[in-house]
Protein backbone atom coordinates (compact mmCIF):
# COMPACT_ATOMS: atom_id res chain seq x y z
CA UNK A 1 0.00 0.00 0.00
CA UNK A 2 1.29 3.27 -0.46
CA UNK A 3 1.22 6.65 1.12
CA UNK A 4 -1.88 7.79 0.15
CA UNK A 5 -3.73 4.50 1.55
CA UNK A 6 -4.86 3.22 -1.58
CA UNK A 7 -3.61 -0.68 -2.28
CA UNK A 8 -4.63 -0.30 -6.25
CA UNK A 9 -2.30 2.69 -6.47
CA UNK A 10 -0.10 2.93 -9.38
CA UNK A 11 2.81 4.82 -7.07
CA UNK A 12 2.37 1.41 -4.96
CA UNK A 13 3.35 -0.50 -8.04
CA UNK A 14 6.67 1.44 -7.99
CA UNK A 15 8.22 0.54 -4.27
CA UNK A 16 7.28 3.30 -2.03
CA UNK A 17 11.52 3.85 -0.98
CA UNK A 18 13.40 2.73 -3.37
CA UNK A 19 13.27 2.50 -7.23
CA UNK A 20 15.46 0.12 -9.11
CA UNK A 21 16.91 0.38 -12.27
CA UNK A 22 19.56 -0.92 -13.90
CA UNK A 23 22.88 -0.30 -16.22
CA UNK A 24 22.59 -1.02 -19.53
CA UNK A 25 25.41 -0.99 -22.30
CA UNK A 26 23.85 1.05 -25.74
CA UNK A 27 25.48 1.87 -28.17
CA UNK A 28 26.18 5.35 -29.62
CA UNK A 29 28.86 5.50 -32.22
CA UNK A 30 30.89 2.95 -34.44
CA UNK A 31 34.09 3.06 -31.86
CA UNK A 32 32.30 1.54 -28.70
CA UNK A 33 28.87 1.33 -26.66
CA UNK A 34 28.20 3.44 -23.59
CA UNK A 35 27.10 2.91 -20.21
CA UNK A 36 23.52 4.34 -18.87
CA UNK A 37 21.86 3.69 -15.57
CA UNK A 38 17.90 3.28 -16.56
CA UNK A 39 15.18 2.70 -14.25
CA UNK A 40 11.31 2.43 -15.11
CA UNK A 41 8.71 4.90 -14.23
CA UNK A 42 5.21 5.19 -14.12
CA UNK A 43 3.77 8.00 -15.64
CA UNK A 44 -0.19 9.13 -16.75
CA UNK A 45 -1.33 12.30 -18.83
CA UNK A 46 -4.64 13.87 -17.92
CA UNK A 47 -6.78 10.57 -18.56
CA UNK A 48 -4.56 9.28 -14.95
CA UNK A 49 -4.39 5.63 -17.07
CA UNK A 50 -0.73 4.73 -16.22
CA UNK A 51 2.27 3.41 -18.20
CA UNK A 52 5.37 2.01 -17.65
CA UNK A 53 8.57 3.84 -19.73
CA UNK A 54 12.27 3.44 -19.23
CA UNK A 55 14.24 6.93 -18.49
CA UNK A 56 17.78 7.47 -18.38
CA UNK A 57 19.16 9.00 -15.17
CA UNK A 58 21.04 12.17 -16.21
CA UNK A 59 22.88 14.05 -13.36
CA UNK A 60 24.08 16.42 -16.51
CA UNK A 61 20.31 17.74 -16.76
CA UNK A 62 19.10 20.11 -14.24
CA UNK A 63 15.58 19.88 -14.66
CA UNK A 64 12.45 17.30 -13.96
CA UNK A 65 12.04 15.16 -16.57
CA UNK A 66 11.86 14.69 -20.72
CA UNK A 67 10.05 12.65 -22.25
CA UNK A 68 9.74 12.42 -26.71
CA UNK A 69 7.45 13.65 -28.54
CA UNK A 70 5.59 10.27 -29.57
CA UNK A 71 5.00 9.43 -25.67
CA UNK A 72 3.90 12.96 -24.70
CA UNK A 73 0.96 12.28 -27.64
CA UNK A 74 0.18 8.70 -26.32
CA UNK A 75 -0.61 10.64 -22.75
CA UNK A 76 -2.41 13.51 -24.51
CA UNK A 77 -0.35 15.99 -22.83
CA UNK A 78 -0.89 19.98 -23.62
CA UNK A 79 1.38 22.01 -23.59
CA UNK A 80 1.19 24.69 -21.11
CA UNK A 81 4.20 26.80 -23.02
CA UNK A 82 7.88 26.99 -23.73
CA UNK A 83 11.16 27.72 -22.21
CA UNK A 84 14.69 28.29 -23.57
CA UNK A 85 16.61 25.14 -22.66
CA UNK A 86 20.29 24.44 -22.93
CA UNK A 87 21.43 21.18 -23.98
CA UNK A 88 24.67 19.28 -23.15
CA UNK A 89 26.38 20.46 -26.76
CA UNK A 90 25.59 24.10 -25.57
CA UNK A 91 23.07 24.47 -27.86
CA UNK A 92 20.05 26.56 -26.93
CA UNK A 93 16.83 25.79 -28.19
CA UNK A 94 12.82 26.59 -26.64
CA UNK A 95 11.11 23.40 -25.81
CA UNK A 96 7.80 22.81 -24.94
CA UNK A 97 6.80 22.32 -21.35
CA UNK A 98 4.04 19.93 -19.73
CA UNK A 99 3.11 18.49 -17.05
CA UNK A 100 2.42 14.43 -16.53
CA UNK A 101 1.60 12.71 -13.07
CA UNK A 102 4.41 10.64 -12.09
CA UNK A 103 4.18 7.34 -9.44
CA UNK A 104 7.72 8.71 -7.78
CA UNK A 105 8.71 6.93 -3.98
CA UNK A 106 5.10 5.91 -3.02
CA UNK A 107 3.72 9.19 -4.04
CA UNK A 108 1.71 10.75 -7.12
CA UNK A 109 2.86 14.02 -8.15
CA UNK A 110 2.39 16.35 -11.38
CA UNK A 111 6.06 16.79 -12.62
CA UNK A 112 7.39 19.36 -15.35
CA UNK A 113 8.03 17.63 -18.55
CA UNK A 114 10.52 19.18 -21.29
CA UNK A 115 10.33 17.70 -24.80
CA UNK A 116 12.79 16.04 -26.78
CA UNK A 117 13.63 13.39 -29.00
CA UNK A 118 15.57 11.67 -27.11
CA UNK A 119 15.75 8.79 -24.31
CA UNK A 120 13.45 9.76 -21.73
CA UNK A 121 15.47 11.02 -19.01
CA UNK A 122 15.75 11.76 -15.27
CA UNK A 123 16.93 15.10 -14.34
CA UNK A 124 18.63 15.92 -10.97
CA UNK A 125 15.87 18.26 -10.04
CA UNK A 126 13.59 15.05 -9.33
CA UNK A 127 16.13 13.50 -7.44
CA UNK A 128 16.46 15.94 -5.18
CA UNK A 129 16.24 14.88 -1.76
CA UNK A 130 17.19 11.15 -3.00
CA UNK A 131 20.31 8.90 -2.73
CA UNK A 132 21.36 7.71 -6.13
CA UNK A 133 23.61 4.54 -5.89
CA UNK A 134 24.89 3.58 -9.41
CA UNK A 135 27.47 0.22 -9.79
CA UNK A 136 28.56 1.21 -13.16
CA UNK A 137 29.41 -1.82 -15.18
CA UNK A 138 26.53 -3.89 -17.19
CA UNK A 139 24.11 -5.34 -15.43
CA UNK A 140 24.85 -3.42 -12.38
CA UNK A 141 22.35 -2.31 -10.07
CA UNK A 142 20.46 1.60 -9.78
CA UNK A 143 19.09 2.56 -6.86
CA UNK A 144 17.45 5.70 -6.26
CA UNK A 145 16.38 5.95 -2.47
CA UNK A 146 14.49 8.31 -0.60
CA UNK A 147 16.72 10.88 1.82
CA UNK A 148 16.08 9.55 5.17
CA UNK A 149 14.55 11.82 7.40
Amino acid sequence: MCKCGRKSCPAALTGTLVISGQVIAVERDEERDYLVARIPIAIAGPDRVFRTVEADVDTGFTGWLTLPTAIIQDLGLVSHGRRLTVMANNEARRSYLYRVLLAWHGVLRWTTVIQSEDQPLIGMALLSDCRLTVDAWEGGPVVIAERPR
